[in-house]
């Protein structure tokens, strides 16, 4: 159970603030539950009730600096999944992007670092679905890193890709 203050991860949004924590009843056929109330770091307007009693929330806690430098560390070593078919290849990307794991976003951001490389000197453009999951993923990862690193999400993608141009 986390705590008012505690920074979260939640799949699809990023980090956020875990601003309070409430009763509420959502809609009358239903009994009132227990939420957090969270804000996203990129959206500060921004309020998700996520009900605290659910596995499906997906949050996670945040990154601190060690664990960020840690994975940025390990990098390198993370595989990557080649994936042929587009229609499998999207049901992965979505599958990654629920699991809320940060060493799996970097395989897809890796994955798809790669493809576009490929594709861009075949002369070809970029698929809609690695873009939108290729934005993402690295909306998802950087905030998290920039906020564990005390750093902009730009300088998190610089050294992301610094770091994945060195070892291609």
């Amino acid at each position: 159970m986390f705590k008012k203050g505690d920074y979260v991860v939640k799949a699809n949004t990023g980090i956020c603030i875990v601003d309070d924590i409430i009763m509420k009843q959502l809609s009358e056929s239903f009994p009132a539950k227990e939420y957090y109330v969270l804000i996203p770091l990129n959206d500060e307007k921004a309020k998700l009730f996520v009900p605290t009693a659910s596995d499906a929330s997906n949050l996670r806690v945040a990154m601190n600096e060690e664990a960020a430098w840690d994975l940025i560390r390990s990098i390198p070593e993370i595989e990557i999944k080649w994936i042929e078919s587009d229609r499998t290849r999207e049901k992965e990307y979505k599958e990654v992007i629920k699991s809320n794991d940060p060493a799996s976003l970097v395989s897809i951001i890796k994955n798809i670092y790669l493809r576009n490389r490929e594709r861009e000197e075949q002369g070809k453009k970029v698929t809609s679905v690695d873009d939108r999951y290729f934005k993402l993923a690295e909306s998802t990862l950087y905030s998290e890193l920039a906020h564990a690193l005390g750093k902009e999400c730009a300088d998190m993608r610089a050294i992301i890709n610094d770091t994945i141009e060195g070892i291609l």
